[in-house]
């Protein structure tokens, strides 16, 4: 090709280049997204503006802190939202490769006769060495790298979603076992006490004090606390399954390890308790803070890799430019004479696409499609995420108020209870009024064990609806220690 051809050529690739340039259609930004500046829901605890170091650490179980650790090492579901991490960022790195030259040696040897019609037995063996490098003139490699980037980007969270998930999903079981094994218990005690009253309205109705049916509605009553004890184990059973689900480990080991204390055979005062919810702090959360939630953080992360897929589907309908180079070396032996001959080759390769059927177009729609929809689908997760915070902050206002309540309405009934225990010591109660009050200040304290494991739930779902807690300091998402 002589220079004025060359340059020729040059000067068409540079106008074509110019053209498409300016042909190429501009990305759309998505539907502003209107956020709230503060929360109609009150801040739990005033919004004080107290640090919290570790969130879990701050429960006063070591129990809880350590179920969620080990389910955060063996669920199965983070373990495949961390295989899916590690896989789009060998995705990045084999995207990112296509941007470089590439390089190959190829070698081969045979013996043989009439080899390539050389006529008796010969040996024949050529080695090459290759070089290709495709010129990234419209981007459209690059944008492939960038989705590849942002996809990889949206895995991450979705590890850190699953992650926050399971620690919620594993608080809220084991609060439940541990609810189902302290209503057990009252259970037990309301079956005693309700034998107690069994047992006295015989004795009534054999001096002729009581008649037959209000006896008879004491037995029931005796079977139905008997009853409700059964339904509290089934209960606590079920509870330890799904969190040994969640474990990823066997539940009879976890049964042992869990074990509340042994149920009462004789009138005590309860024993089995809750992991209290503690006093958290709560910083002022502006809307944006809702940039931590991982789902919201992965749908902008896939918005931005589908802006990048629509440039890289853009440019393939554009001339695409390649320079190669091959130097080769081949050997012959026959009849006891060698002949040894070499090559090489350079030069650019120009592709331009003149008529597809309309192909590269209908691809370049569907793109565009997939980023309304992925521009559509980050508001949607902006809005359900406002909507849930707003709930869960809602739903932890109402049981912390609720728990107040019970307990100050357990604290009456025990006072009650005491009361009475000590008036029919004195002769002026009857067993059947002590046993009454003792009832009642159970059922007052299983109202509480309800109200203490409400609030418990709230604040995980809080938890869950913030994206993994919250600090005054960076997202969780930039605050992430380990990587899978």
């Amino acid at each position: 090709m002589t220079v004025g051809r060359l340059s020729s050529l040059l000067a068409t690739c540079g106008l074509i280049l110019l053209l498409t340039a300016c042909a190429s259609p501009s990305l759309r930004a998505p539907a502003a997204i209107e956020l709230p500046d503060v929360w109609r829901a009150s801040l739990p605890h005033d919004g004080s503006t107290v640090a919290l170091a570790d969130w879990w650490k701050a429960f006063p179980d070591p129990m809880l802190v350590k179920l969620v650790e080990r389910g955060q090492a063996a669920n199965p579901n983070v373990q495949v939202a961390a295989a899916r991490h590690r896989q789009a960022r060998a995705l990045v790195t084999q995207a990112r490769a296509g941007l470089l030259p590439q390089l190959g040696l190829n070698a081969t040897s045979s013996r043989g006769k009439n080899l390539n019609s050389v006529p008796g037995v010969s040996t024949q063996s050529d080695a090459q060495f290759n070089a290709s490098w495709e010129i990234d003139l419209f981007g459209g490699k690059r944008a492939e790298a960038d989705e590849q980037a942002a996809q990889a980007d949206a895995a991450q969270h979705d590890w850190h979603a699953a992650r926050v998930t399971l620690a919620a999903d594993v608080a809220g079981a084991y609060v439940n076992l541990r609810l189902a094994q302290a209503r057990e218990e009252v259970a037990e005690l309301d079956g005693l006490l309700a034998a107690q009253l069994a047992a006295w309205g015989r004795q009534q109705q054999a001096v002729g004090l009581m008649n037959a049916s209000d006896v008879a509605l004491l037995r029931t009553d005796a079977s139905l606390a008997t009853a409700r004890r059964s339904a509290e184990r089934a209960e606590a059973q079920v509870a330890l399954q799904e969190l040994a689900l969640l474990l990823g480990v066997s539940a009879a080991p976890l049964a042992t390890e869990l074990q509340a204390p042994a149920l009462p055979a004789a009138w005590i005062s309860p024993r089995r308790s809750l992991p209290d919810a503690p006093a958290f702090a709560v910083h002022t959360m502006p809307a944006q803070l809702l940039a931590q939630r991982p789902d919201v953080a992965a749908a902008h992360r896939r918005w931005l890799a589908a802006q990048a897929h629509q440039r890289s589907v853009d440019a393939q309908r554009y001339p695409q430019l390649s320079l190669g180079a091959l130097i080769g070396e081949a050997r012959l032996r026959a009849g006891g004479e060698s002949s040894v001959s070499s090559l090489w080759s350079i030069g650019p390769s120009l592709t331009l696409p003149l008529f597809d059927g309309g192909t590269r177009r209908a691809q370049g729609r569907a793109a565009l499609a997939a980023v309304d929809e992925a521009a559509a689908t980050l508001q949607a997760k902006w809005q359900t995420a406002v909507a849930e915070v707003e709930e869960s902050m809602e739903r932890t206002a109402a049981t912390r108020d609720r728990q107040r309540e019970a307990e100050s309405v357990a604290r009456e009934w025990r006072g009650i209870a005491q009361r009475a225990v000590l008036q029919a010591q004195a002769g002026l109660h009857s067993g059947a009024q002590r046993v009454t009050s003792q009832r009642n200040a159970l059922t007052a304290h299983g109202d509480l064990l309800a109200a203490q494991a409400d609030q418990a739930q709230a604040w995980f779902r809080l938890y869950r609806s913030l994206g993994g807690g919250w600090n005054a300091g960076p997202s969780p998402i930039d605050q992430l220690a380990a990587q899978p």
